[in-house]
């Protein structure tokens, strides 16, 4: 037989194909003579760290709706359940602007795009017999509507129809092409049915396995018919959920009525009765599922499964099917049948609305609920994000080893919010040494390529080295020294003007922190005093004191003011009482650090005033807009002081509107907890990051809205894990950022006390020429660590005690 007259006896796939039709509606498809069809796309719900009692709750509740579709619609409905679980690609490229984001994305990205990562779709089918088509597409709209209602939590969508250069495409088409052509790749919708438009691959079915060969792609799959399952719960597939394996899940459940239903399950227990005391437990499980039927707590239905596992080879796709069906059974307890002469059946019982399947039997709507509980591991949102290009801010590794696409702002996963203005606000708590400055730098790294301004209030210098190279400015500001600050520089505006009024006030508060009207009003006039002197440089804090009459009492507001005036001695006058215009215009710079270590203190009096005005100078950067970053460590202690306070909050509850984002950042959670605005940080802070806290008690973590369940695991890591616990909306997933390897990054992305003398010496050297400065410091850092371990080791050599005359040291020592 010629090749010409085999392929003529090969039928064609649109042959094997179920009779998918037109797209009758947005989102219905006909199917057949009698039926409609509509597909709902679903991510499905992080599980990983909710408690087991929402889980079984949400178990419960998706059984009790699938029974009352089956109570309803009868013997006219059949839904199918598909899980894709596919490898993700990994092509975004990202175009940073310093010589170190270049280096650092290079070298961490490279892991991604070394390493195999799959997520995880949901899809649910339903197909409807109807007498009438206008009829029948009503009935499934509505039917469609009503489901994603029921299924809110899971962030359902339905496929649509959708326009495209003026031509229509369908994504059902597009869901089904994909299951059977193994590639993505539009549809349009045309006067040819979709059993005919979709199919676009050549396929052979081999005895064991199938080969699908498109345009430029070839896959290989074996198929599994499903042989048994037990009696189970909530999440029986949801080890399947990380194999590192991709394969297609199918589930199809044709509703009985309920007379249908009663009469195979009396059919059953007149069998089982046969076999008298043997099948006691199994007659009693039916009979109760009969009371369950009555009281439509429960349904029947005709009930298939399908396993469809890829390979980029044959060989390699019977080895992964091996693999899949082994997990099934030692972890789930599924079993599968291999399918041989029968693949064609099982492969094409894929597609929703299949008449023929291999092995039906009469299953319970607990059976769909329990292997189709839509559970997932929270992935993040990789486009559609509401800054720069929408694309991820920075991939991570999940301990699932799955990949969280990390973003600051939290946005609807299906949504394109790009350019959008949403809340970004970011609280990010961890015990010391757990590599928190390491992370939330990396994170803020990864921003550089959307060009964000950062105003950073850091601790023990540990962003220095990282500002730097960003091309920013970092000023050391140090108790006893002169900060250089000068508030009455400030231009006399409206705004300025009451900012000054305030910062003074909170100056001369007296040792209770109160300040009377009549002082306030005093207040209000020194400091319209000093703005009627004409030379800048002449507005000094000192020139209050001029304004405000000493009583010679001493609690009086001149007393209180002396204190940070040079013209009194004052013991604080080095923080504020500065000549204006000598200090670099805070206002002006696009990115800029102050290492406030020794204001982070409690009950510290120059805490409140100079940490105010940096604040207020962080408003005055970003009036002119653009993305503005800020970076707060130890945020609960200015959070404690009223007008710092104020700033924050203000922050938090307007910064959205003018593109800023705060990052609240603290190594001592219990403090961070404790701050009086804590309430208000927890509303509205749209992202969480924990790092790990050994000493972490359940109660201070509850406020957080932290479960059980997730404080358990964050407790049990180790400080130096570098995993930590990102919730953001209804996600939840534990992160790793792992930079093994990478010591040249990791010197920049958190100063140390090793580092930062290095450091200091370069600078002083070469800066600014950041490349320069980059290339010694490398040097001298590696250099000082080898002569230490140099060091290390001679020091050891000189204690080995020498041996004795005549004695020889032994050759396995």
């Amino acid at each position: 037989m010629s090749i010409y007259e085999k392929m003529k006896r090969q039928p064609a796939v649109e042959d094997k194909m179920p009779k998918v039709g037109h797209a009758v509606s947005e989102h219905v498809t006909s199917c057949g003579n009698d039926r409609t069809l509509g597909v709902i796309r679903l991510p499905g719900i992080p599980f990983e760290s909710v408690t087991d009692s929402i889980l079984e709750n949400r178990f419960d509740s998706f059984n009790r709706f699938l029974s009352s579709l089956g109570a309803t619609k009868g013997n006219r409905l059949s839904i199918t359940t598909t899980l894709k679980r596919r490898r993700m690609a990994h092509d975004q490229t990202y175009g940073f602007r310093s010589s170190f984001m270049k280096d650092f994305s290079e070298q961490y990205l490279a892991r991604f795009k070394k390493t195999d990562y799959f997520e995880n779709t949901y899809f649910l089918s339903v197909v409807l017999k109807h007498d009438a088509l206008a009829e029948g597409v009503a009935e499934m709209e509505e039917l469609l509507q009503t489901i994603v209602k029921a299924l809110n939590a899971y962030d359902p969508e339905i496929l649509c129809a959708y326009e495209r250069n003026g031509v229509m495409f369908s994504e059902t088409f597009e869901f089904i092409g994909e299951l059977i052509n193994g590639v993505e790749r539009r549809v349009p919708v045309t006067e040819m049915p979709g059993y005919q438009a979709i199919p676009n691959a050549w396929m052979h079915f081999g005895y064991d396995v199938l080969e699908v060969r498109s345009d430029n792609n070839t896959k290989y799959a074996v198929c599994y018919d499903l042989k048994d399952l037990p009696k189970s719960g909530w999440g029986q597939m949801n080890s399947l959920l990380t194999v590192p394996v991709e394969f297609t899940l199918t589930q199809s459940f044709g509703f009985l009525g309920t007379h249908q239903a009663n009469a195979k399950i009396e059919t059953q227990i007149g069998k089982l009765t046969s076999v008298q005391d043997k099948a006691v437990h199994q007659i009693d499980d039916l009979s109760h599922a009969q009371a369950l039927l009555a009281a439509r707590e429960l349904a029947f239905g005709d009930y298939h499964g399908a396993l469809v596992v890829y390979g980029s080879s044959a060989q390699k796709a019977i080895e992964n099917g091996t693999y899949v069906a082994a997990q099934s059974l030692n972890e789930c307890g599924v079993s599968w049948m291999p399918a041989t002469l029968s693949a064609p059946v099982t492969y094409f019982s894929q597609v929703p609305g299949a008449t023929k399947k291999p092995r039906p039997s009469p299953r319970s709507t607990r059976t769909l609920a329990s292997t189709s509980s839509m559970h997932n591991y929270s992935t993040g949102k990789a486009r559609g994000n509401p800054i720069g290009d929408g694309t991820a801010v920075m991939p991570l590794s999940t301990i699932g080893k799955g990949r969280f696409d990390f973003n600051f702002h939290a946005s609807l996963p299906d949504q394109d919010n790009t350019g959008e203005k949403f809340a970004g606000h970011t609280l990010i708590l961890g015990a010391t040494g757990t590599g928190k400055t390491t992370l939330q730098l990396s994170l803020v790294g990864f921003l550089e390529r959307f060009d964000p301004k950062i105003f950073a209030l850091d601790l023990d210098r540990g962003m220095e080295i990282f500002i730097r190279n960003l091309g920013g400015v970092y000023l050391p500001l140090k108790a006893g020294v002169e900060t250089g600050l000068a508030p009455f520089e400030l231009p006399p505006t409206e705004a300025n003007l009451q900012f000054l009024y305030s910062l003074v006030r909170s100056c001369g508060r007296d040792a209770a922190g109160q300040i009377n009207d009549a002082d306030a009003v005093k207040v209000k006039n020194a400091v319209d005093a000093i703005y009627a002197i004409e030379r800048v440089e002449d507005r000094v804090f000192s020139r209050l004191l001029e304004n405000v009459a000493d009583d010679g009492t001493p609690n009086s507001l001149w007393t209180r003011l002396s204190k940070w005036c040079h013209a009194a001695d004052g013991e604080f006058a080095w923080a504020l009482d500065n000549v204006p215009n000598t200090m670099i215009d805070v206002t002006k710079q696009h990115r800029i650090g102050f290492d406030v270590t020794d204001f982070l203190q409690k009950n510290y009096q120059p805490t409140e005033p100079v940490l105010a005005y940096l604040f207020y100078l962080k408003k005055l950067m970003q009036e002119n807009g653009s993305l503005l970053v800020t970076i707060v460590e130890e945020f609960w202690l200015p959070a404690q002081y009223p007008v710092t306070q104020e700033l924050i909050l203000k922050s938090l509850k307007t910064g959205r509107k003018i593109e800023e984002f705060v990052l609240l950042v603290s190594q001592s959670p219990e403090d961070a907890i404790a701050s009086p605005i804590f309430a208000a940080i927890q509303q509205q802070t749209a992202t969480k990051i924990y790092l790990p806290n050994p000493d972490a008690r359940f109660e201070a973590y509850e406020v957080c809205n932290m479960n059980r369940k997730e404080f358990d695991v964050l407790k049990s890591l180790d400080k130096e894990s570098r995993t930590f616990l990102i919730k953001q909306s209804n996600q939840s997933v534990f992160a790793t950022l792992d930079l093994y390897g990478m010591s040249d990054a990791l010197a920049v992305l958190s100063g140390t006390t090793d580092n930062i003398p290095i450091w200091d010496e370069v600078w002083a050297e070469y800066g600014p020429d950041i490349d320069k400065c980059m290339a010694v410091f490398q040097i001298r850092r590696k250099g000082k660590k080898k002569a230490a371990r140099f060091d290390r080791h001679a020091m050891a050599d000189s204690q080995t005690p020498a041996h004795p005359a005549g004695i020889k040291e032994d050759a396995t020592s």
